[in-house]
């Protein structure tokens, strides 16, 4: 799945795919599985967990070095954008990642 969004101004562009889970757990070591299924967790980290997937994603449609990436660089990644950017466009992200998981096979 890609897509373009805009965020505080700027046009970004944004992949979700198998591999997302599993860079999202490489570089901050949470399950994205055990959140998004628990909806308790999901509501108690939802911006946090927002924002993350949404540094995974833009860097994934960059074709970025995903092995070069790591929790320092998502700090800095993060000092592009004001303190809530990520709040206006959280249902589109998820969104994203979600439509990604959706298989296209038919039984």
């Amino acid at each position: 799945m890609f897509k373009t969004l805009t965020i505080d101004g700027k046009e970004m562009e944004f992949a979700a795919n198998a591999a997302t889970p599993f860079r999202y757990k490489q570089v901050f070591k949470k399950d994205l599985f055990a959140i998004l299924g628990n909806e308790e967790k999901a509501e108690a980290q939802g911006v946090e967990t927002i924002t993350e997937l949404a540094y995974i994603m833009s860097k994934q449609a960059e074709k970025v070095d995903m092995n070069k990436l790591n929790y320092d660089e998502f700090i800095t990644w993060l000092e592009d954008f004001s303190a809530m950017a990520f709040i206006s466009v959280a249902e589109d992200i998820l969104n994203i990642y979600m439509d990604s998981t959706v298989g296209t096979a038919t039984p």
